[in-house]
């Protein structure tokens, strides 16, 4: 399997136009962002373009018991996810499951998905609106 890495000398724009739905735009700066982290993946996972469908689905299956709001009110070191950016929450998952950043639980969570469920994932968070958890 062939990686590649992108190298751009600068990334403008993170993740503008994912939640207004300009897809192609929001996929190269993820690329050229993921470039800039120097994260090494193949050409399938880079060129994927991630569902957010498929990610609220895996969320509500495997992130909300820690993630959603209700755990988030209990647990303040727990990390809300909703409005990241994409290409930061895509990489912190490939680096749990590569054992690169270690979290006993989060790389047990991360070694069950693949890339592109991780690419629907991450997605799918960012373009959620984070909720005022104080009230």
């Amino acid at each position: 399997m062939q990686h590649s890495i992108l190298k751009f000398a600068c990334c403008s724009a993170l993740m503008t136009g994912l939640a207004v739905g300009n897809v192609q735009a929001a996929d190269n700066s993820f690329k050229e962002t993921l470039a800039l982290k120097e994260l090494t993946l193949p050409s399938e996972i880079l060129n994927y373009q991630a569902d957010a469908s498929k990610g609220e689905q895996l969320a509500n299956q495997r992130c909300i018991a820690c993630h959603g709001d209700a755990m988030l009110k209990m647990m303040a070191t727990y990390p809300n996810l909703k409005g990241q950016k994409g290409a930061y929450l895509f990489k912190q998952l490939v680096q749990f499951k590569r054992g690169e950043r270690t979290n006993p639980i989060m790389q047990a969570q991360a070694s069950m998905l693949s890339e592109t469920e991780m690419k629907d994932v991450a997605l799918y968070y960012s373009q959620q609106t984070a909720a005022d958890l104080n009230q």
